[in-house]
């Protein structure tokens, strides 16, 4: 069985798409048991996923980014500036 650490350094060096079949499975199975990294590794894990998904299909989305308008914009980052003040 993979320690905490080893999970953790394993996702965080290696990746866990490039990593091969028999160590997902075991990454899998320790944050499955583990009560101490099962939830932070579980999201690291869906990031890692996420971020890869939305990398294979950027380019299916480029055209498809919607515009806003620069009075809009400007609205936007004037309510940031204030919302930052406030802080």
């Amino acid at each position: 069985m993979l320690t905490c650490k080893q999970v953790s350094k394993a996702l965080h060096e290696e990746g866990y798409h490039n990593l091969p079949f028999w160590r997902k499975f075991f990454l899998r199975l320790h944050v499955l048991i583990c009560p101490f990294c099962g939830k932070f590794n579980t999201q690291l894990i869906k990031d890692q996923e996420m971020c890869r998904s939305f990398k294979d299909h950027e380019d299916q989305m480029i055209g498809e980014q919607p515009h806003l308008e620069d009075s809009k914009k400007a609205a936007l980052q004037k309510l940031i500036m204030e919302k930052s003040r406030e802080s």
